[in-house]
């Protein structure tokens, strides 16, 4: 099992109030599971009392603390494992956009506790048994934690007048369901119900980049994890993505990323590499 999958951290109950000192990658994602007690965001007045379940993006992380007597879970998700429990299904379009934003969400019903507490017992056996460890059964299990989390929260109604923040939300949403069948920035446009100009000059303003660009770099994420973490060969991974052949897919990723596929999975698979931070740009990075 490669450390930079996921981590695993306990907060268990003490006497005194504490800040959480997260152990796990800054670059990683968190998912926390309050058992019982208070969590309170440092930057903020808000508090969450009794049993509840938050995430925060890398970037979005606050400074977390518990009160004396609280006891929570917590996971470190890096991109790629994040990518693997999307999928790409008609679903995971709301699974990314959950995954996308920091949530709050209180566990009211004792029948969403079990699951939750259920499934996390199971990842946690998964990662920390060194005879199983696999990487398939993480991102199963942390799908359905998404899966129960959408369940009970519900994000919050783009503010009124943001209407080019709901175009660019809704284009994002068929890039996900479509990048993979290779469709032109013109049939994303029709789909919308925009023109092309318009589509374009919505992402530039909004995003910095192009909707082609947008769509390849979605497409180039999906590559790189599955390169890294698939084992799959070449002429496997540019099928599934849409390319006729492992040659067209190959050209597209070096102009992407300016290595081969090949050349891609020995840098990221050699430890302690400076570079794979870069490399693996991918998920959060995408606007």
């Amino acid at each position: 099992m490669k450390t930079n999958y996921a981590a695993l951290q306990e907060e268990r109950e003490a006497l005194h109030s504490r800040t959480i000192r997260v152990r796990f990658p800054d670059t990683f994602a968190t998912l926390l599971f309050l058992k019982e007690g208070t969590l309170r965001l440092d930057e903020s007045d808000t508090e969450i009392d009794g049993v509840a379940l938050c995430y925060w993006p890398h970037e979005k992380r606050p400074n977390l603390q518990l009160s004396a007597g609280s006891q929570a879970q917590l996971l470190g998700l890096s991109d790629t494992i994040i990518l693997d429990a999307i999928g790409a299904r008609a679903e995971s379009v709301h699974l990314r956009m959950l995954a996308e934003q920091p949530f709050l969400a209180p566990l009211k019903e004792p029948a969403s506790v079990e699951q939750i507490d259920a499934l996390l017992g199971w990842f946690t056996d998964e990662l920390t048994d060194p005879n199983r460890q696999s990487p398939m059964s993480l991102s199963a299990y942390l799908r359905l934690l998404f899966i129960n989390a959408l369940r009970v929260h519900r994000p919050e109604p783009l503010e009124k007048g943001a209407e080019q923040t709901s175009i660019l939300r809704r284009f994002r949403h068929l890039v996900e369901l479509h990048y993979r069948d290779h469709w032109q920035v013109s049939k994303y446009a029709a789909a919308l119900g925009i023109d092309y100009d318009r589509l374009h000059r919505i992402c530039k303003r909004e995003t910095g980049r192009s909707a082609a660009e947008l769509v390849h770099e979605r497409l180039t994420a999906e590559a790189k994890a599955r390169l890294e973490n698939s084992g799959y060969p070449l002429k496997k991974i540019a099928a599934d993505l849409g390319f006729s052949d492992a040659t067209r897919f190959s050209h597209f990723f070096k102009r992407r990323t300016d290595l081969s596929p090949g050349a891609y999975r020995a840098v990221v698979s050699r430890p302690g590499n400076e570079d794979l931070l870069e490399l693996r740009r991918g998920f959060s990075d995408w606007p």
